[in-house]
């Protein structure tokens, strides 16, 4: 399996759209950075969505945190552990970490910020998260990312350890839940085919968010058997 590194959110805001607090049966809720937001109609919620046939809420903001501290920006959207509508959701699949720690990658920081997100122990900010919602009777997917291109380095090159531990300690996260599942996006993302990857190198393109999609919602029809 080759590692995955998390490769979030750095351009395009699109806020929420609206919906009713309550949840259709057998729905999907997509939370995330921009990794989820990326290419509209044609991302990775919408992909999963359609492959497993049920109806979506895509939440997912651009430039979203795990967490942040600025109000305003949290009641926009850009709080990812805020983003969850009112519900009771099937499935809420998610990514999300990169834009809290990348101030502090390469730095004396990095441990510290990488632990606060998800720490040896599998505690932290995303384990709480996920926690949450699971008690609330979702069950819960993480799509971890994958590797930048390889034709070039991305303001996001300096964090990819950080990003490789992060990833290992989800997958030992969802060993222990069967109500939890972890996504090595690697899986299908190749570093070298450019045209799985957006113009900027760090996002997906429509068609390797079909991809990452198709591969999500296979693990989840797993899961469920």
């Amino acid at each position: 399996m080759r590692p995955t590194r998390l490769l979030p959110s750095l351009l395009l805001l699109a806020l929420p759209a609206c919906t009713s607090a309550r949840a259709p049966e057998a729905s999907i809720l997509a939370i995330g950075d921009s990794v989820m937001a990326w290419n509209g109609d044609r991302g990775i919620p919408e992909a999963t969505a359609e492959a497993l046939g049920r109806p979506l809420r895509d939440a997912s903001q651009s430039l979203a945190r795990i967490s942040n501290p600025n109000p305003v920006a949290s009641a926009l959207g850009f709080d990812i552990s805020r983003q969850p509508p009112p519900g009771a959701w099937d499935w809420v699949i998610l990514t999300g970490g990169g834009n809290d720690i990348r101030d502090d990658c390469a730095t004396s920081r990095a441990d510290a910020a990488r632990d606060a997100l998800i720490d040896p122990d599998l505690t932290g900010e995303i384990p709480a998260l996920i926690a949450r919602l699971r008690a609330q009777g979702s069950k819960v997917a993480v799509v971890g990312y994958y590797d930048g291109a390889e034709a070039s380095p991305t303001g996001f090159t300096p964090c990819q350890p950080e990003f490789d531990i992060m990833n290992r300690r989800f997958a030992a996260l969802a060993a222990r839940d069967p109500g939890f599942v972890f996504l090595d996006a690697g899986e299908v993302i190749d570093p070298a085919d450019l045209d799985l990857y957006a113009p900027d190198l760090v996002h997906p393109s429509p068609r390797g968010s079909a991809l990452i999609g198709a591969a999500l919602a296979a693990r989840m029809r797993a899961a469920e058997r």
